[in-house]
């Protein structure tokens, strides 16, 4: 794609996203009325993500019918809660990924702490990804080589020279219990010991780009999906965020454990790893 056909595809996906934050605003206005459902393994789902979901998958066939959709609920019937059928969107020259509703609990507990993430990847490489919260209308975009935004506003590519005492994190655990959750748990108490202090708000898309935004200083989390991680990975990496795998892996939207933190704190989180 050339520059002139990422700009028309960003303005796209912006309206997109922010239609399908439209959508969600109206449903959670009568939140008890909806039709709610459990994914193993995964957590829980409602008619709001089902009909977010719809919604931008239509929009995109008619637009381009011929590129691929990786999307949150329709991917859980396909794949049954499994990973391993992810990669092949890599193979794609062009692929969408999709989180409808990323923060769905919070969501129906009427906490608007909670995002629609739409992101285009050339072969399995996030290149134009959007990140929007409609409860405060918050939007962060980001075409690879082209910086990120917020809000309209460039996010400039700084340094974090905090000490690792004086920052403030945010994560999340798996949804699924058992020794994973343990796991998790060891690593929260040993950051939480060693920094200021950690959030954890249900939607790590928003987590991430809060990252990117300077609200918080790092993040980290394991078990997530590609549609989690793809459009606010890029715009983390826009903005000068270092977005790689617990141990130091490149990022892929089709890694499993993520860490996001600007240089040089970024190398004071990792070696707590």
């Amino acid at each position: 794609m050339n520059r002139k056909e990422l700009e028309a595809n960003l303005k796209f996906t912006i309206k997109l996203a922010q239609d399908a934050g439209k959508l969600l605003l109206a449903h959670q206005k009568e939140v008890k009325k909806l039709k709610v459902d459990y994914k193993k393994m995964e957590g829980v789902f409602s008619q709001a993500d089902l009909e977010s979901e719809k919604l931008i998958i239509n929009r995109i066939k008619k637009k381009y019918p011929d590129h691929y959709i990786l999307a949150e609920e329709s991917a859980f019937k396909e794949f049954k809660g499994g990973k391993d059928g992810f990669k092949k969107f890599a193979t794609y020259p062009f692929s969408w990924i999709i989180d409808p509703l990323d923060g769905t609990s919070n969501f129906l507990n009427r906490f608007d702490y909670y995002s629609v993430c739409i992101c285009l990847a050339l072969y399995g490489v996030p290149t134009v990804g959007v990140v929007y919260r409609p409860s405060n209308k918050d939007l962060f975009i980001a075409i690879k080589g082209r910086g990120a935004n917020f809000n309209g506003v460039r996010i400039p590519k700084s340094s974090n020279k905090k000490l690792i005492n004086d920052s403030l994190l945010i994560t999340g655990f798996s949804s699924e219990k058992g020794q994973v959750y343990e796991e998790e748990f060891k690593l929260f108490k040993k950051l939480s010991s060693n920094t200021r202090g950690v959030r954890r708000l249900g939607s790590a898309a928003l987590d991430m780009c809060y990252v990117a935004s300077g609200i918080f200083d790092g993040f980290w989390e394991s078990g997530l999906a590609p549609w989690d991680v793809s459009a606010s990975g890029l715009i983390c990496q826009e903005a000068g965020v270092q977005v790689t795998g617990y141990n130091g892996e490149a990022f892929s939207p089709f890694s499993d454990n993520f860490l996001v933190a600007r240089l040089p704190l970024y190398k004071q989180i990792k070696a707590l790893f």
